[in-house]
């Protein structure tokens, strides 16, 4: 190998950080497709660059997200890559429940997404769901990969700890049209606990859980010394459960999500706030989320 790095004008450490960028973007492929596809869902005719401009994703350089929109067909005109025609079918079936409604305790709205972790060279993935109203994190799972079986794992735990055989529709499960959440096991499994199905046209329409996995990583994952799948398992588990019951929210009245489900089985149904989720639909004209308040409470 030294010969061959001699002759070709590299070093081995150059090389090596080449195959580390390669697989490091290898990794977001799946994440990035699905963000190019959810946008264009609702700008059908942005072009890639301005896309990067508007989302401008981690991990990856502008560049770099352009070659990766036109490797997949998805420059110019939009088509969505042969690859995902199944899930965009069955997530067609689902449409956002949450247009004008208004809620006003836990167990109405649960909202899911997935986020990735890098650990040296590897990427792992974290499925969350929590409460909306709450801000509570009642389900997580991590994992290497991108199967449907880990939002299942997560979607038990979030079960498990409202201790709910049936919802018998009184609850809603939000997420965004990725793959795993239109599969017919994560379906089945909602629609067995009688949970209702709403789905998000836009990134946008899903960002009140995409703020817990923002301050999971950046406020607690990164600030600890991670060296090892085991290590990052466990101060995973140490994150969710500070911040499910020590951090304090503005929102809620600067108890943490813990502390406000108790607080708020101390008073009555009407006396509580009345919330809603950004919608498009629920706008008379277009406002740049990013710009206002995704959590409305009246």
């Amino acid at each position: 190998m030294n010969q061959i790095y001699m002759r070709s004008g590299i070093s081995r450490q150059a090389h090596h950080q080449m195959v580390a960028r390669i697989k490091e973007e290898e990794a977001l492929v799946p994440y990035l497709i699905g963000l190019i596809t959810e946008i264009r869902d609702i700008h059908p005719g942005m072009g890639l660059r301005r896309l990067y401009e508007k989302v401008e994703p981690e991990g990856i350089g502008r560049d770099r997200f352009i070659a990766l929109g036109v490797a997949y067909g998805l420059e110019g005109k939009y088509s969505p890559p042969k690859t995902t025609m199944t899930a965009v079918h069955a997530a067609s079936e689902y449409t956002n429940l949450l247009v004008g409604y208004e809620f006003t305790g836990v167990n109405q709205v649960w909202s899911s997404d997935i986020t990735y972790y890098r650990l040296d060279e590897r990427f792992y993935y974290i499925t969350f769901i929590i409460d909306v109203y709450s801000r509570r994190i009642i389900g997580y799972a991590l994992s290497d990969n991108l199967r449907a079986e880990h939002n299942i794992r997560a979607l038990y735990m979030a079960l498990e700890s409202r201790g709910i055989e049936h919802y018998g529709g009184t609850l809603i499960h939000h997420s965004d049209r990725g793959s795993q959440y239109v599969s017919r096991d994560y379906t089945g499994h909602l629609k067995e606990h009688g949970i209702q199905i709403s789905m998000c046209r836009s990134v946008y329409e899903n960002t009140h859980v995409e703020r817990v996995n923002r301050t999971i990583k950046n406020q607690y994952l990164k600030h600890w010394r991670i060296g090892s799948e085991y290590q990052l398992k466990r101060k995973l588990r140490d994150a969710v459960e500070a911040y499910n019951f020590d951090k304090p929210h503005s929102s809620l009245l600067d108890k943490s999500p813990v502390e406000y489900e108790k607080y708020l089985r101390s008073i009555p149904l009407e006396q509580r706030s009345k919330m809603q989720i950004f919608t498009y639909d629920n706008q008379k004209e277009f406002i740049d989320p990013r710009q206002m308040e995704l959590f409305t409470i009246q």
